[in-house]
């Protein structure tokens, strides 16, 4: 069940991002600090860096949250 209108142009997305090769890559030491310097710098719990494919969220970088990806 889609919740949200898939944009007119969502192949043109994941092309994109399916060009950037991070999907399921190793963690980046740098934006694993950028997001724990964001989530200190806005005192909040959660921070994260999330990647939108076809059928799943999947967290980049993550703090405060346990599951790598959602559906």
């Amino acid at each position: 069940m889609n919740l949200m209108p898939v944009p007119i142009n969502d192949d043109d997305r994941l092309t994109a991002l399916r060009s950037l090769d991070l999907l399921d890559a190793e963690p980046d030491v740098v934006v694993d600090q950028i997001v724990m310097s964001v989530a200190e710098a806005y005192d909040v719990p959660i921070a994260l860096v999330s990647l939108v494919d076809e059928s799943r969220q999947w967290f980049f970088s993550r703090v405060g949250l346990g599951a790598e990806e959602t559906p």
